[in-house]
């Protein structure tokens, strides 16, 4: 019992860490002045490649058997990940990095919807009452006036919310197993489709190439690393509320060394999203825990 204790502090550590290294994401995003094309193009590529590296190393098999020889499912899962990918980054340079992060973070609830018809998965009163709040919450981030723009970046961040999910229920449907392939796959579809729009990989000067190295080749990967390291301790609950740390420390990253403030409507938006959000997942993980005590 006190093994399995300290290994959930430990996953739950790990996991908090894995967050706030993600949270340097969207400050990256905007600190990197770039064609949106060429930041995709690394954004893809780098985490792809230290991805490869590492697969390589450890277990060269899942390579040849699944990368070099893909299935349709796989393509088509790597492909949505892909599509939340360029979305996401699209979406943060047209709208506020609030609305980005709340928006795109409420995927699980997709997720549940989606696993629902899929998958038929047990869709509990909870999840349905979380949904609809969640809704309004979103509504709120739409309804401050955007400008067309920012309207655009919240829309990209919705899609990007849904392909996420998708992803997730393939994802679930494999039991995980293939995870890093859909990765370095999706890497190679986000590379290839930017540079048929006008990449320009080696257009940037040092310091943003720096900003660059340090997003896709530090902070992603390493972040999904912390993360993926959570559900193995850890009920899929808790890892989803910590992962909502992202929407708190993202946005205050972005407000301290930036200065971008959200605006009243995406803020108010936002709480109700997260509490929303909060409130289930602890929920669930309490849930989780009688059942697993009797």
């Amino acid at each position: 019992m006190l093994d399995t204790l300290r290994e959930q502090q430990r996953g739950r550590l790990i996991t908090v860490f894995g967050v706030m290294v993600l949270s340097f994401d969207t400050l990256l995003v905007r600190l990197i002045d770039s064609n949106e094309w060429t930041l995709i193009f690394w954004r893809g590529f780098l985490p792809a490649a230290m991805l490869f590296i590492v697969q390589w190393f450890s277990d060269k098999k899942l390579i040849t058997q699944h990368l070099l020889r893909p299935s349709l499912l796989t393509l088509i899962t790597a492909g949505l990940f892909s599509a939340s990918t360029i979305c996401f980054v699209l979406s943060l340079n047209n709208t506020q990095v609030a609305s980005t992060l709340v928006i795109t973070n409420t995927a699980p609830l997709f997720t549940a919807v989606i696993g629902f018809f899929f998958l038929k998965e047990k869709l509990d009163k909870a999840t349905i009452f979380a949904i609809i709040i969640a809704v309004g919450g979103i509504g709120l981030v739409f309804g401050y006036h955007p400008t067309i723009d920012e309207l655009r970046g919240d829309s990209l961040a919705l899609v990007s919310a849904i392909a996420i999910a998708v992803y997730l229920v393939a994802l679930r449907k494999t039991e995980g197993q293939l995870g890093s392939i859909y990765i370095i796959l999706a890497g190679v579809f986000t590379s290839i489709i930017s540079l048929s729009v006008g990449a320009k990989p080696f257009a940037l000067d040092m310091q943003h190439a720096i900003y660059m190295f340090l997003l896709g080749g530090v902070v992603i990967p390493l972040s999904f690393y912390l993360i993926a390291y959570g559900p193995r301790y850890l009920p899929a609950a808790e890892t989803s509320l910590i992962l909502l740390l992202e929407v708190l420390f993202g946005p205050l990253l972005v407000w301290l060394i930036i200065g971008e403030t959200p605006t009243a409507n995406v803020l108010v938006g936002s709480a109700v999203v997260v509490l929303t959000l909060s409130c289930l997942f602890a929920w669930q993980w309490r849930k989780q825990l009688k059942t697993q005590s009797h």
